[in-house]
């Protein structure tokens, strides 16, 4: 077991209001030396203060704090340049860590030389990912790139890319610290850099840990969930994505299902009220009912009950 702190790089996903939860899970449950860098943009008056109260009762937290939003790629690039420690996890703000999480995990890494690990990642409806998977396919002489979660064969394995709610990285064996790239997908995009410099991802089931999907909101929350879903700036990343790799990458689903999150929001972006949070809130709910009576599938609100 290592004796040098692991550096926990927290950044933001969707939300600010779940900064608290998240973070009081990687104090009570990890057992192992950390620092803490907790990376956001743009973060309103209460968050800041709540970080800061953390901070000054911690005395291993690093905030890094910028005035302006950051996209996915940014803030983990920035937690990982004031990062010091070999072994990094970077962990969504609305992803909670399970007891023992972190070992097994290094564990994994040790013994399979890996250079990024995840864990089995929960969310309401069970489980969320059991690793990833991707391949290249030639249609009509056209490299297609397309990928998927795994849920089935609950083992340690080596998958193709790890899920971006929390993934441990070996810094040791990455070329600098601008490892990830401003496209999308982000995470699919980690695994084909990996692969390029041939090093190996696993799933290490015996860490867990739980994302935990909106709804609900705050009001702080709908800025930067605004910013995140928006369609028209994840289609330009995902040319760029295509650009990069040299693939076609359909994005119909992905496209649409940015949409569905701005319908959701759509409420909340002319009137940043509590009343109409609460009322955005419900368009969550409202419009995931809307589209299974469409596909005949159950709603979130249908599966929570």
């Amino acid at each position: 077991m290592t004796t040098e702190p692991v550096d926990i790089i927290v950044v933001t996903r969707d939300r600010f209001s779940t900064f608290a939860r998240c973070l009081d899970a990687v104090y009570d449950h990890t057992q192992l030396s950390f620092n803490l860098f907790v990376v956001a943009g743009a973060v309103d008056h209460r968050t800041e203060d709540q970080l800061r109260r953390l901070q000054a009762v911690k005395g291993n937290v690093r905030l890094l704090l910028e005035e302006r939003h950051l996209t996915q790629a940014d803030a983990r690039n920035l937690g990982l340049v004031q990062a010091r420690s070999r072994y990094c996890v970077v962990l969504e703000n609305d992803t909670m860590v399970h007891d023992n999480w972190l070992a097994p995990m290094l564990e994994c890494m040790w013994e399979q030389g890996a250079a990024a690990v995840m864990p089995l990642i929960f969310w309401y409806r069970g489980l969320h990912a059991a690793g990833c998977a991707f391949e290249e396919v030639d249609v009509n002489g056209r490299r297609e790139l397309r990928h998927h979660i795994l849920y089935g064969d609950i083992r340690r394995k080596r998958i193709g890319y790890p899920e971006s709610h929390c993934i441990l990285i070996d810094r040791h064996r990455l070329d600098g610290d601008a490892l990830f790239d401003d496209v999308e997908p982000l995470d699919v995009d980690l695994g084909l850099t990996l692969r390029k410099r041939g090093l190996s991802v696993f799933l290490e089931p015996r860490a867990k840990a739980t994302y935990a999907a909106p709804p609900p909101l705050e009001l702080r929350d709908i800025p930067l969930c605004k910013r995140r879903w928006d369609a028209s700036a994840w289609k330009a990343r995902n040319d760029a994505f295509m650009k990069k790799w040299d693939v076609h990458y359909d994005a119909a689903r992905k496209l649409a299902s940015y949409r569905r999150q701005e319908l959701k929001l759509g409420l909340a972006r002319w009137y940043e009220t509590p009343l109409t949070v609460a009322l955005s809130n419900l368009a969550f709910g409202s419009a995931n009912r809307l589209l299974s009576v469409v596909r005949g599938t159950p709603s979130d609100q249908d599966l929570r009950q």
